[in-house]
C-alpha cells in the first residue's frame, strides 16, 4: 500500500522566551571545538490514518477533509520526523489492518486516527485489538460539521462511538475535538508529536552516573532502575569519578587555559574568587565529562559533586555542570536521578529549548504568592538574567563552615525572567510527578548561588509548599523554560506515571500517605 513519507520544520507551540534560545554559553563555542559532536537526532514516524464509511456520508467532502488534515500535520513536523500517509481515508476492517501493518513495518512509533465521517463499529473493534497487540500512542482527532444542511460527515459520533470501544477494551488513548487550521489544533498535534518522539528516543537509550551513587544521605535522589526501565526505557550506566577525571587528560593545557581566560574576562563575568588551580581543574573536569558524554551516547548526566570533588579533588563541580549544561546536555547535581529523568524528559520534549536546570524550594512568600528557588551555582550561563552579570565563586555553603577551606568554581547569577515550568519525578520509582507553571518576576538576588523567584501560575504558592510538606516530596525541583506542563502530563499519560494533585494552600497541614505501586 503506498504512502507518503514527508518531513517538515518543527513548530515549537510552548510557551517560550526566543532571546534565550537564540543565545549560546559563555565558553560554549569552545568547548564544542574540543569535545566529539552529539549525534543526530533519531527520525521519527508517525502514522497518519483517515477513517470514514462512504455508504451513508459525502465521500468526496470527507477525501477532501482528510487532505487537509494530512497537510496540516505536515505543517507541524519537525526535520527529525517522517509522516506516513495513504491517499484517501479507508472503510474496512481489512483495509485499516492492511495499513496498520504496513506502517508497523515501516516504523511507526505513534499513530493519529483522523475522523473523516461516521465508521461501521468493526473498524473501531479492530484498531483497538491492534493497539493492544502494539501499544502505540493513538490522538483521536475529529471536528464540529458544516451546518445548515444534510448531515454529511456525523464526525463527533463517530470519534464517540470510536473511543467507547477503545474505553471497553481498555486501551489508552489522547484526543482532540478543534476546527482545522487554528492554533489550538496546532498546538495539540505539535504536542503529539514531540512527546511521541521523546518517547521513542528515550526507549534503549542510557543516563549516566557520575560517582556511582547517591550522595550521603541524599535518599531522595536515588532510584529503581527497574521502574526506570518500566516507564522511560531507560538504562542506568554507572562510572567512577576517577575515570572521567582522568578522561580530561586528552585535552591540552594551552586549550584549558584559553578558556579558562576567556570565561574569568568575559563583559558578564563581575567578581572572580576562586584560585587559578581550581579554575584549571574545573575547565578541564567539565570538558572531561562533556566529552565522555557525547562519546557514550548518554542523554544527560546526574553528577555525584561530593563530598569526593571536595575531599580527592579539592574542587566543587557545580560550575563545570553548569558549562556543560550551556552544551544542551542535562547535568543534576548531587547524584540525583529523578532530577536527571524530569531534566531529560523536559529536553526531548522541548526539542531541547526547555534548558532545564536543577533548584531548591527555599523561600516561601506568602503575602505575594511568589516561591524562591535556589542553588550553589550550577545553571547554565544561558540563563543568565539579561542586563545583569556573573560572579565566579567558591562554595557558598562551605563557605558557611569555612571560607579560608572552600572551594570553586560556581557560577552565581539571577536566572532569567519568563515563563517557566517547574516539576519533579519522584524518587525512588519516578512512577509520580508533581509540575506547575509559572514566571520567574523581577527580584534581587536573595542568596548567593543561581536565584529566580517564581509568581505561580493557576496554583497559590502557600499550596505548592503545602502540598511538598504534605505529601514529602522531594527536596530538588526541576525548572524548565515555556509553559510544558501539558507537555509533561501527556508524556505521562503514555508512560504510565501519575501526575499528583495539589491539597488546599496553607502553612501548616498533615502527612498525606498513599500504597505507591511501582
Amino acid at each position: 500500500m503506498e504512502t507518503d513519507i514527508l518531513e517538515k520544520s518543527a513548530l515549537h507551540s510552548i510557551n517560550l522566551n526566543i532571546d534565550i534560545l537564540q543565545r549560546k554559553g559563555v565558553v560554549a563555542e569552545e568547548m564544542e571545538k574540543l569535545i566529539c559532536k552529539a549525534r543526530n537526532k533519531q527520525n521519527v514516524k508517525i502514522g497518519l490514518i483517515g477513517i470514514g464509511f462512504e455508504l451513508h456520508f459525502d465521500w468526496e467532502k470527507a477525501k477532501q477533509s482528510y487532505s487537509e488534515a494530512v497537510e496540516q500535520t505536515k505543517s507541524v513536523f519537525s526535520v527529525n520526523n517522517a509522516l506516513l500517509a495513504l491517499k484517501e481515508p479507508v472503510q474496512t476492517k481489512k483495509e485499516l489492518l492492511d495499513v496498520l501493518n504496513n506502517f508497523k513495518a515501516e516504523g511507526i512509533s505513534g499513530l493519529i486516527i483522523y475522523q473523516a465521517s461516521y465508521i461501521a463499529g468493526d473498524l473501531a473493534l479492530a484498531l483497538g485489538n491492534w493497539l493492544r497487540e502494539h501499544n502505540t500512542p493513538l490522538l483521536s482527532w475529529s471536528h464540529p460539521e458544516v451546518t445548515g444542511g444534510r448531515l454529511t460527515a456525523n464526525r463527533l459520533c463517530g470519534q464517540n462511538f470510536l473511543l467507547n470501544i477503545l474505553n471497553s477494551l481498555e486501551v489508552k488513548y489522547s484526543w482532540v475535538f478543534n476546527a482545522p487550521k487554528t492554533k489550538q489544533l496546532d498546538v495539540v498535534l505539535d504536542r503529539l508529536i514531540r512527546v511521541v518522539s521523546a518517547k521513542k528516543r528515550m526507549q534503549h537509550a542510557n543516563i549516566l552516573m557520575i560517582g556511582g551513587m547517591r550522595v550521603p544521605g541524599f535518599y531522595d535522589c536515588e532510584l529503581n532502575e527497574m521502574s526506570i526501565a518500566k516507564h522511560f526505557g531507560l538504562g542506568v550506566d554507572r562510572v567512577d569519578i576517577e575515570t572521567v577525571w582522568k578522561h580530561g587528560n586528552k585535552f591540552k593545557k594551552e586549550d584549558i587555559n584559553a578558556i579558562v581566560k576567556k570565561l574569568i574576562n568575559a563583559k558578564e563575568c563581575k567578581y572572580k574568587k576562586v584560585s587559578e588551580r581550581e579554575l584549571f581543574l574545573s575547565v578541564r573536569f567539565s570538558l572531561a565529562i562533556a566529552d565522555y558524554v557525547r562519546r557514550g551516547n548518554y542523554l544527560g548526566v546526574a553528577l555525584k559533586n561530593w563530598p569526593e570533588l571536595f575531599d580527592n579533588y579539592q574542587i566543587a563541580g557545580d560550575g563545570a555542570g553548569a558549562l556543560v549544561q550551556d552544551l544542551g546536555i542535562p547535568v543534576a547535581d548531587e547524584s540525583d536521578m529523578g532530577g536527571l529523568l524530569t531534566m531529560i524528559t523536559m529536553n526531548e520534549i522541548s526539542n531541547g529549548n526547555a534548558l532545564p536546570t536543577l533548584t531548591d524550594l527555599s523561600i516561601l512568600n506568602s503575602d505575594e504568592n511568589k516561591l524562591g528557588m535556589w542553588h550553589c551555582g550550577g545553571s547554565p550561563t544561558k540563563l543568565l538574567r539579561k542586563g545583569t552579570g556573573f560572579e565566579i565563586r567558591n562554595h557558598s555553603i562551605l563557605d558557611n563552615y569555612d571560607e579560608a577551606q572552600s572551594y570553586g568554581m560556581l557560577l552565581e547569577f539571577l536566572l532569567e525572567k519568563g515563563h517557566i515550568t517547574i516539576a519533579k519525578y519522584q524518587y525512588p520509582h519516578a512512577s509520580s510527578m508533581l509540575s506547575f507553571e509559572g514566571e520567574i518576576v523581577d527580584s534581587p538576588m536573595r542568596f548567593r548561588g543561581a536565584y529566580g523567584e517564581v509568581a505561580p501560575k493557576n496554583v497559590k504558592a502557600s499550596a505548592v509548599v503545602g502540598t511538598i510538606l504534605s505529601k514529602g516530596l522531594d527536596h530538588h525541583w526541576i525548572i524548565g523554560r515555556g509553559h510544558i506542563q501539558e507537555d509533561l502530563k501527556e508524556f505521562n499519560h503514555w508512560a504510565n506515571i501519575e501526575d499528583l494533585e495539589f491539597v488546599q494552600s496553607g502553612t501548616t497541614g498533615r502527612s498525606i500517605q498513599k500504597n505507591l505501586n511501582y
